[in-house]
């Protein structure tokens, strides 16, 4: 076999490592399970409880983790060397948004789902433990390879933030909440807001540890070099 002449550049496609080639298989499978649990939570909201389209999409839970969809497909479709800044900040966001989502259930979101028996076990399962669980290890194991910006924590707050806003004005429209702990009728505004708070806060910590993983990564790499 004749070898290159030196300085050439080969235009082979050099294969993808096994590591990374596993690696974005599962992320297209976790991908391919919490789509069909979320049709699975939608089919059996529509056909037990009424539940609307519009109302399925007004949870927190189902945006979650149809951004975590998103961002798992990408992941799996598009090498790691070619994320830019704007998609780090995406996909920081959906990690940490996911994170309070893990968080939030046991606290605030199961009771509603148990009283009202909106869920099945399973999907529960996929879409509040191993949904939060798998993009938050992804974070951890494969974090951005440059910098965030300490904007980075505020912009992600912000999303948790719209949404009490959107879910609180849309409830007083419509006269359907989410969830328990957002409907004045039965929690009073004093308990909504202790629980914005707190859902802020949490949301403003889990960004500062996202950023802080990611730089700290981000350093590490530069050094190595």
């Amino acid at each position: 076999m004749l070898a290159a002449p030196p300085g050439a550049v080969s235009h082979v496609r050099q294969p993808i490592p096994m590591s990374e080639t596993t690696t974005r298989a599962l992320r297209l499978a976790l991908a391919s399970l919490l789509t069909v649990a979320l049709l699975a939570q939608l089919a059996v909201g529509m056909s037990r409880h009424d539940l609307t389209v519009a109302q399925f999409l007004s949870l927190f839970t189902v945006l979650s983790n149809l951004a975590a969809v998103v961002l798992l497909v990408r992941l799996a479709w598009q090498p790691a060397k070619e994320w830019g800044a704007g998609f780090n900040m995406f996909r920081g966001a959906v990690t940490v948004n996911m994170a309070i989502t893990g968080l939030s259930y046991p606290l605030a979101f199961a009771p509603d789902a148990m009283a009202a028996g909106r869920s099945e076990p399973w999907v529960d399962w996929c879409l509040l433990l191993v949904g939060p669980l798998a993009v938050a290890l992804d974070w951890v194991l494969h974090p951005p390879s440059s910098p965030l910006p300490a904007r980075a924590v505020a912009i992600w707050a912000v999303i948790p933030a719209v949404y009490l806003v959107y879910s609180l004005t849309r409830g007083e429209m419509v006269g359907w909440y989410p969830y328990q702990f957002l409907d004045p009728a039965r929690s009073g505004y004093g308990a909504i807001g202790v629980w914005s708070a707190v859902v802020l806060t949490v949301a403003l910590g889990l960004g500062q540890l996202a950023r802080w993983w990611a730089n700290r990564a981000a350093s590490a790499a530069t050094t190595a070099r």
